[in-house]
């Protein structure tokens, strides 16, 4: 979980259940894990766990539908180029993307879900924004570090805004200064 106005994540530590593998690896391969595994101060183990997991869960989230890769700066330049007043025709198609997201994973269109199934993804793999979020209650605070780039701020924030007005929440607070967008709001759940 990250804190909110400080630059550090603290996790809830657990113990989780493991087993014993053995791997047979290319020489040249090991030495490059280990190598990394060095300069982020992480045992081997720990090294090749982690690629593990970010590979399943790429594969298990942001995969199911088809991604199209290209270079930040192209994907910034397009967007760059979407003069502002015609930016909603874009950002509207963000609600239908989700939805169809979770109609394949078999997730309910739901804030919990969009922030740990979509928001989360988005800025852990896809790279769009640094991503960090609290929850108190009923009340949550959403915060999107984007980059200096105003344009991109304004796209992430208007296609944020989109998928939150879609899932009927009513926005409190909604700033955008130097690159990071802030929503707040309070929401419960009808079951």
């Amino acid at each position: 979980m990250a804190l909110l106005g400080v630059g550090c994540e603290v996790e809830i530590l657990r113990k989780i259940s493991t087993n014993r593998l053995t791997l047979r690896l290319q020489s040249d391969l090991l030495e490059i894990l280990k190598q990394n595994a060095h300069k982020k101060d992480l045992t081997l183990n720990a090294m090749i766990s982690n690629i593990l997991h970010k590979n399943v869960a790429y594969d298990e989230t942001v995969n199911v539908l088809p991604n199209m890769i290209i270079p930040h700066d192209l994907f910034f330049s397009i967007v760059s180029k979407i003069p502002e007043s015609e930016m909603g025709d874009v950002v509207k198609e963000g609600p239908r993307i989700v939805k169809k997201h979770f109609d394949i994973l078999g997730l309910q269109y739901k804030i919990d879900h969009v922030i740990y199934n979509y928001f989360v993804m988005l800025g852990k793999y896809c790279s769009w924004f640094e991503f960090s979020h609290k929850v108190s209650g009923n009340n949550y605070r959403l915060v999107f570090c984007t980059g200096n780039n105003h344009k991109w701020s304004v796209f992430v924030q208007q296609y944020v805004h989109a998928i939150l007005e879609s899932l009927k929440i009513i926005i409190s607070n909604e700033s955008h200064h130097a690159g990071v967008v802030v929503f707040e709001f309070s929401h419960k759940e009808y079951i």
